[in-house]
């Protein structure tokens, strides 16, 4: 069982610039501000929809090929799991399958398994952890980042699966983004917000990080820098 990840950056995430973030053409991330931090995960339902039709056409021609009028069970077990699945990526609401980052209060919100509504609770508490694939025929094992069903537990439950590419590179961006005492991750998304974020932040004093850094977390320039230490003392 892997161990759950510390609510910590780990290391220097990657950027987050103005050109990936687009709402209306089916981009991965749709928000990126001082507010909300918001990523789609519509394409999961694409892959369900895809993935079940071809276990439906599988049961469906094995079917059509025995030709004696009932199904056998072979075909049930490729035909009803293909149709869940169809059904599952076709009827989830797309507000179901977002990653919602609440800045501002600390709110997370993720998808729930298959039909259910989405998890929502307080960010300090989620619990994550790195799933491995493993090592087989000479393949290097892969790392994922994977959300556990926290506000919602249940007896048995299925991870959900955030990134294929670096899960700590990813983790960190989230910890900086929802670290509201920080200011905003790198990137030129967030550059039209550093200045109201950095008032926002004077104002309330600077107060020291909510979660620990591998990494300088720096202000957008020098001068800001020198604020945030003679104000906030780091």
């Amino acid at each position: 069982m892997s161990k759950y990840i510390e609510h910590r950056i780990l290391q220097y995430p990657r950027s987050i610039d103005i050109e990936i973030v687009k709402p209306k053409r089916g981009a991965i991330i749709t928000t990126a501000n001082d507010e909300f931090f918001i990523e789609s995960h519509r394409a999961n339902s694409v892959g369900a929809i895809t993935l079940g039709t071809i276990f439906f056409l599988i049961g469906f021609f094995g079917y059509y090929y025995h030709g004696n009028g009932n199904p056998s069970f072979l075909d049930l077990i490729f035909m009803l799991p293909g149709l869940f699945l169809i059904l599952l990526g076709t009827l989830k609401p797309k507000k179901h399958m977002q990653l919602h980052f609440d800045r501002q209060k600390g709110i997370i919100s993720y998808p729930a398994p298959f039909f259910g509504k989405p998890l929502v609770g307080p960010f300090n508490t989620l619990k994550a952890l790195i799933g491995v694939s493993g090592d087989i025929d000479g393949y290097s094992p892969t790392e994922y980042l994977k959300l556990v069903n926290t506000f919602r537990p249940r007896v048995l439950d299925v991870l959900k699966t955030i990134t294929y590419e670096d899960p700590y590179e990813e983790w960190s961006l989230y910890v900086w983004y929802m670290d509201k005492n920080r200011p905003l991750p790198p990137g030129t998304a967030f550059d039209a917000y550093r200045d109201k974020d950095f008032e926002r932040r004077k104002a309330a004093g600077f107060q020291k990080p909510l979660y620990t850094s591998n990494t300088a977390t720096p202000e957008a320039t020098p001068e800001q820098q020198a604020e945030r230490l003679l104000i906030g003392e780091w």
